[in-house]
């Protein structure tokens, strides 16, 4: 009677842990074909192509097409699901990385990649449906570049938006190394159909070229004419804009700017940042871009050289040369300072962005040497390397390197109530704007809060526009067309303001070369 009572009970054990469905372990890892540069041409070399990790995406587990679990990939591209088994699911991967505040995390992201030819869709990467059948399931999930040789990318080109997306990994893992910092999202538009177009039309891909604006980043994708998806350098570039319009400041105006051009120096300090920040994040100072058939060719810029063409305050080569050796450790030239990033961020996230003057390499350098005077003199061999005065203040009132602009000099007209100043824009080293002496600046000195008006009063038939600006925000305009007077009427704190102003043509088209009156009086 014993003996049965003991088989029964074995019986009903086996029976509940047979209606018991186990676990079972799917795990794999997320990877990229990753499209590495030619060190000869600076195009893409397909033949040297390998796999790198899909780092810090979510890896979603689905059941009948919704979302029932979420991983995060780790430094390898791993995740790990635990699932009862006999079961349907499929893994799809995010072109997408975010970071709350849930795991305690000081820092925070959210950064997507997004094909804006296609309603902003976001990129993402999935398994065919299958069965959970055993215990431990392998399923990796691979990113092709599309690629294949003799007929270019026939196919799909999966692999390029989590290459922009693991380059901006790369940015936020130099970061935490060195700093504390909450970035609002940012979101990535890339498409195959991105082409350098005169007119803009985004839903179409015609972006004119690759470029960051109000949070938002647009990478030429079209191929055999130019990509920027594997372009690291050009990614982190534009990153770094991001980084000075959100955490920083940039006065920069933007518009077309190459290695050799005479700039404006807030275009100069923009651009030159954004290169020397993509040497930075990578270490790597050999800024590469690929382009044409195939995408076989490229150019590459030289970030560390110190014998750039047209050295001064108004060549981003001079600046990106002068930021990135006071970052890496190599010693070279002049430059015997390894400062590394974090003092770099705390002059852009801190004095720079109160500054009253306008964003320039005086600015910077002003603020770092009161930081690190201990470097003052090795500060001041790599300006005066880069035909930059190293008697530096914030204005650039030392400044004896004109550009071969007369017009150039000095940076800022001085102005107070009651002044009146003569002021002559120029047009010799171009006209596009956002070349040396395009803009004259005017400081306007407020002895008290109050009401205060700026007159532009042209000397022939231009159309002069004038904006008042407090600490690099805009506080006052006139762009209407006309030959009239300019009559700016605001109030100002108490302190300095500045007025950048421009000339164009009657018709208000063309930056012309000319002179006109300022006047500033107190109401």
């Amino acid at each position: 009677m014993n003996s049965w009572r003991t088989l029964c009970a074995i019986a009903a054990l086996l029976l509940i842990a047979g209606c018991d469905i186990p676990n079972a372990e799917i795990k794999g890892t997320v990877t990229y074909e990753k499209v590495p540069h030619s060190d000869l041409s600076h195009g893409l070399e397909y033949t040297k192509s390998f796999d790198a990790p899909v780092r810090g995406v979510p890896v979603e587990l689905l059941e009948d097409g919704q979302v029932i679990d979420t991983d995060i990939t780790d430094e390898l591209g791993q995740y790990k699901f635990l699932k009862k088994m006999d079961t349907f699911v499929q893994i799809r991967v995010r072109a997408e990385s975010v970071n709350g505040t849930d795991d305690g995390d000081e820092h925070e992201w959210q950064v997507k990649v997004v094909d804006n030819t296609n309603d902003k869709a976001l990129y993402t990467m999935m398994t065919d449906v299958f069965k959970v059948n055993r215990e431990s399931l392998n399923k990796d999930l691979h990113a092709s570049s599309g690629w294949v040789e003799g007929k270019g990318y026939a196919n799909t080109r999966s692999a390029a938006p989590f290459h922009i997306l693991d380059k901006v990994y790369d940015i936020i893992v130099k970061l935490k190394a060195v700093d504390n910092v909450k970035l609002p999202a940012l979101t990535v538009n890339w498409s195959p159909n991105n082409i350098s177009s005169q007119v803009e039309d985004f839903a179409t891909g015609k972006i004119i070229t690759s470029h960051y604006q109000n949070n938002e980043i647009y990478l030429l994708g079209a191929e055999n004419v130019d990509t920027d998806e594997y372009d690291q350098h050009v990614i982190i570039h534009e990153w770094g804009h991001f980084f000075e319009d959100n955490l920083a400041r940039s006065d920069s105006i933007g518009g077309a700017h190459a290695g050799g051009d005479y700039l404006d120096m807030r275009v100069a300090f923009g651009e030159g940042f954004g290169n020397a920040w993509s040497a930075m994040i990578t270490d790597k100072p050999i800024y590469q871009d690929s382009f044409d058939v195939d995408q076989a060719a490229g150019f590459s810029i030289a970030i560390e050289n110190n014998n750039v063409v047209n050295p001064g305050w108004f060549s981003e080569g001079s600046v990106q040369s002068v930021l990135y050796d006071i970052y890496d450790e190599a010693t070279d030239g002049q430059d015997f300072i390894q400062l590394g990033l974090k003092p770099i961020l705390a002059v852009l996230q801190g004095q720079q962005k109160e500054t009253p003057a306008f964003t320039s390499i005086f600015s910077f350098m002003t603020y770092l040497k009161e930081q690190h005077p201990e470097y003052s003199n090795d500060f001041s061999k790599l300006l005066e390397a880069q035909s930059i005065t190293s008697d530096v203040d914030i204005w650039g009132s030392n400044a004896t390197n004109d550009g071969t602009v007369a017009e150039a000099l000095p940076l800022y007209l001085d102005m107070q109530p009651g002044d009146m100043q003569r002021v002559c824009t120029s047009t010799s080293q171009g006209a596009d704007w956002n070349k040396l002496a395009n803009h004259r600046f005017l400081k306007l000195n407020a002895p008290s809060a109050g009401s205060y008006t700026l007159t532009l009063t042209p000397s022939r038939n231009n159309d002069i526009d004038g904006y008042i600006l407090n600490k690099g925000e805009e506080i006052a305009k006139d762009e209407a067309p006309g030959i009239e007077p300019v009559i700016l009427t605001v109030d100002l704190p108490q302190g300095i303001s500045i007025a950048d102003t421009i000339a164009y043509d009657e018709a208000g088209t063309s930056v012309m070369a000319t002179c006109f009156d300022a006047e500033f009086t107190m109401n």
